[in-house]
C-alpha cells in the first residue's frame, strides 16, 4: 500500500538507520521488532529507505501501529485513515508520551493495557492432570486450536507460525483442553498467549500449560512477556500467578475497520 509520499518496505529493505528511529521501550515493542525482522506479518512505511526521517510499522495480528522519527499529525491521520480500509488500527503509548499530540482526536476506543515482564520462577512446575499430556503444536494439532486464525494473521501462515513460534497443547487423549503459544519473539524476548476450550475453563489448565511453555522458552534462552487489557482480570491474575513481577500500565486507542 502506498500513499502520497509514503514508501512501503519489505523487511529485507529495512536499514540500520530506519531501525534506529524506533523506541525499544515503547509498549509491546517486540511485535514491532518482529515485523522489522521479518518474523511476523505487518506493514512498514517510511519517507526514504536509506535516509529516513520517519517510519511507521503496523503488525498484522492486532493492528498495532508504531510511530518513529519526525512525524506530522497530518501524515499519521492519513496513514490511520488508509489502514482502516483493511482492518482495525491500534496505538498504545505510555501516558506521558509526547506523540499523543500526533494522533487524531476521534478514537472509537480508549482503554488501558497492562505489560508484564521480569518473571520470577515459581519453582517446581505444576503437575499435569491425570490422563493428560502436553504435546508440541504441529500442523495436525493446529487444525484444532482456537488461536489458528490469530496465528495465521500474526505470521501469514501456520507454517510460518510453527517456524518462528513455539506452542504446547494440553491434551486428554485426542481432546484438546488448552493451548499456549510463544511468539512473536524479538531481541531475546518472547510473548506468551493462551486459550482454553470454553467447556474446560476454571480448571487451572491455563496455568499448567503456560507454566510448562514458559519453562521451555526460558530453557531456550528467552525472557518472556505478557500483555492484556486491564479489564481482562483473569488474564492479569494468571500473569501474576505465573510470577511476573513488573507490571506497567499504558493507554490504548483504536480506530476500527470501516464497514463496506
Amino acid at each position: 500500500m502506498e500513499a502520497r509520499s509514503f514508501l512501503t518496505l519489505q523487511p529485507h529493505q529495512v536499514t540500520p538507520e530506519l531501525y534506529s528511529l524506533f523506541t525499544a521501550s515503547d509498549p509491546a515493542f517486540l511485535r514491532c521488532q518482529a515485523v522489522l525482522d521479518g518474523q511476523a506479518a505487518g506493514l512498514i512505511f517510511t519517507d526514504h529507505p536509506d535516509t529516513p526521517s520517519w517510519a511507521v510499522v503496523q503488525e498484522a495480528a492486532f493492528g498495532s501501529l508504531y510511530l518513529a522519527g519526525q512525524m506530522q499529525a497530518a501524515w499519521v491521520a492519513e496513514i490511520i485513515s488508509l489502514l482502516r480500509n483493511h482492518g482495525d488500527v491500534l496505538v498504545g503509548l505510555w501516558q506521558d508520551d509526547p506523540r499523543w499530540s500526533l494522533l487524531p482526536a476521534d478514537p472509537q476506543y480508549s482503554g488501558l493495557t497492562l505489560d508484564f515482564t521480569d518473571r520470577e520462577s515459581a519453582g517446581d512446575l505444576p503437575e499435569l492432570p491425570l490422563g493428560c499430556e502436553l504435546r508440541r503444536l504441529d500442523e495436525t494439532l493446529s487444525k484444532q486450536i482456537l488461536g489458528r486464525n490469530f496465528l495465521i494473521q500474526l505470521y501469514g501462515s501456520v507454517q510460518q507460525a510453527l517456524r518462528w513460534g513455539y506452542g504446547l497443547c494440553l491434551m486428554c487423549g485426542e481432546k484438546l483442553l488448552c493451548e499456549s503459544f510463544g511468539g512473536p519473539a524479538a531481541g531475546g524476548v518472547i510473548e506468551i498467549g493462551v486459550e482454553t476450550q470454553p467447556d474446560h475453563m476454571r480448571k487451572g489448565y491455563a496455568t499448567i500449560t503456560c507454566a510448562h511453555l514458559i519453562a521451555e522458552m526460558e530453557r531456550q534462552g528467552y525472557s518472556t512477556y505478557w500483555n492484556c487489557d486491564k479489564k481482562n482480570l483473569p488474564s492479569a491474575a494468571l500473569a501474576r500467578r505465573l510470577g511476573y513481577r513488573t507490571e506497567r500500565e499504558y493507554k490504548l486507542l483504536a480506530w476500527f475497520k470501516r464497514e463496506g
